[in-house]
């Protein structure tokens, strides 16, 4: 099932025009027609940013990677035929753009994971609360995430194309949008504290929880502008510097963490608020980092970031392009934690299993998810050079490996799931409910690994709004009335709300891999090319 639409992707139609590997490289192809990129496929349209003068540097210088990009892959080049070693080379490329996108995602769910199990050992209530808490705000997390995703292509073009005014004004646009976007999310949080009896939590966890969601909520500020900043670092080729500063982040986090909640070294025991306010101190301190950088890297004063020299319209046009992915992002992520809401209407434990169990799927989902975004950057940088033969091979790699890292997790989430739940809590009734939800989790890695990686393939190809309302129906349509009724009709409880999941997750990977197959048939290249970046929102 979960390769079906993709099993007529042909490595057939691959264009050597010199007729070996040695001449026709991905590197050297991405090089071809990308000056190309303004105004002579689109001349009147108008751009985020100036053309590069006549013999100017190409906006995509980032699409030519080092040559050491390509050195593992090289080692696999054992005597094949020419369209395997092609496909073996974009595979590598795939990979190793990855590895440290991997990292920093992983590094992005670590501050949320040392909340998880330090309040795990406090005791259940506090985290059946935390578990509700981050209902609530990881779907508003997620999508300031996708609605600012659209910074790095920005970025990148602008960078590549060595227009240094460009950059400032990205980022003087990107910093004030996140803080835009951070406000509303946490305006959003302060005005449902009120309110929080609407969602049916038992009256215990919703006390412990309005406090946390107050502190960590004002946290989505900084934590939205440190993503948005790293976004930036990235598209300029300096991804290490913002994931160390991150993971510094993190071991604060848990430094402060410890005694604040168990009132180590005379201080009191604040428990679930003392993790709230450990969690704030470090999200700031990765802010003022993340934004030291870029602004080391544009040679810029913190001055330049002032409202005075802001363009409200460019800064309109990356809200335009980010928007439709962020309500991609925010289809799925509100049907998992919709489904905590729903496990809150159960009980206490079921809700804190699920938290459990969520932040474990979470947590392997960002393996995936960074071979997604390798890919969307691999296919975009194939699109702006024309190469459309390499868009199959990079969409089928991409899959690829996502799907032997799904087989990996879920081997993991079926033979360990109880061992795994006993790192978060000793409380049995939980850890056992939990055990019985691992093994759901692992079953649907498989369709979770393949939904993530058609999804970037096809944001690769700036094909942003209809992959945007399959994740609305997949997981409104699909997952969450699936959850409910095997979980209050047909009485399966907890075990029914992940039925649910994973049906979506299913239709998803189906009609993603559906749609990009159709997206990379032969003759469907047009429907790729872009004159600017701004026009990706038309796409």
């Amino acid at each position: 099932m979960c390769g079906s639409p993709l099993r007529g992707l042909s490595l057939q139609r691959v264009q050597n025009r010199s007729g070996s590997l040695g001449q026709t490289t991905s590197t050297e192809r991405l090089k071809t027609g990308a000056d190309g990129l303004f105004n002579k496929r689109h001349p009147g349209r108008a751009e985020f940013f100036p053309p590069p003068k006549s013999g100017g540097h190409s906006p995509f210088r980032l699409a030519n990677p080092p040559l050491r990009r390509y050195a593992f892959a090289c080692l696999l080049l054992v005597p094949m035929p020419g369209r395997a070693k092609l496909f073996l080379v974009e595979l590598g490329a795939t990979l190793s753009l990855a590895i440290p996108m991997m990292v920093g995602q992983f590094g992005q769910m670590l501050m949320g994971i040392t909340d998880t199990v330090v309040l795990g050992r406090v005791g259940v209530i506090q985290l059946a609360a935390i578990g509700f808490s981050n209902t609530l705000l990881g779907t508003l997390y997620v999508g300031g995430i996708g609605v600012l995703a659209s910074v790095g292509i920005f970025a990148a073009q602008a960078h590549g194309a060595k227009l240094d005014s460009a950059k400032v004004e990205v980022l003087r646009s990107a910093f004030w949008l996140s803080l835009f976007v951070g406000t509303s999310t946490a305006v959003v949080v302060f005005a449902l504290l009120p309110v929080l009896t609407v969602f049916g939590e038992p009256a215990p966890v919703e006390i412990a929880a309005r406090p946390y969601l107050a502190i960590v909520g004002l946290s989505l500020i900084p934590a939205l502008g440190s993503m948005t900043a790293k976004t930036y670092c990235e598209a300029l080729g300096k991804p290490v510097t913002p994931t160390v500063i991150l993971y510094a982040g993190v071991i604060l986090n848990v430094a402060l963490n410890l005694p604040l909640v168990f009132g180590w070294f005379g201080l009191p025991a604040l428990g679930l608020v003392g993790s709230a306010i450990a969690t704030l101190c470090a999200r700031i301190f990765v802010f003022i980092g993340t934004i030291g950088y870029a602004l080391f890297l544009t040679r810029l004063r913190w001055q330049a970031l002032t409202l005075s020299g802001l363009s409200w319209q460019k800064m309109g046009t990356l809200f335009r392009t980010g928007l439709p992915i962020g309500l991609q992002y925010v289809a799925e992520a509100g049907a998992f934690n919709f489904g905590a809401i729903m496990m809150g209407w159960i009980g206490t434990i079921p809700l804190a299993a699920h938290q459990i169990v969520l932040t474990c799927a979470a947590t392997t989902f960002m393996f995936p998810l960074g071979i997604s975004i390798a890919a969307g950057v691999r296919l975009g940088h194939a699109v702006g050079s024309q190469t459309y033969s390499a868009l199959r091979r990079i969409a089928l790699g991409a899959i690829m490996i996502s799907v032997l890292m799904a087989i990996g997790f879920a081997v993991i989430y079926l033979t360990l799931g109880r061992q795994t739940a006993l790192l978060f809590t000793n409380e049995t009734e939980v850890v056992d409910l939990a055990a019985r939800l691992m093994i759901i989790a692992g079953l649907f890695q498989l369709a979770d690994g393949i939904q993530v990686a058609s999804a970037g393939c096809l944001r690769g190809l700036a094909d942003i709004r209809l992959p945007m309302l399959i994740g609305i129906f997949c997981y409104w349509a699909v997952a969450i009335p699936t959850g409910y009724i095997f979980a209050f009709h047909v009485h399966m409880g907890p075990t029914g709300v992940w039925i649910g999941l994973a049906a979506g997750l299913f239709v998803a990977a189906i009609l993603l891999t559906w749609r990009l197959n159709a997206m990379t048939a032969p003759g469907r290249k047009g429907r790729f090319v872009f004159a600017g970046t701004e026009n990706l929102e038309t796409s």
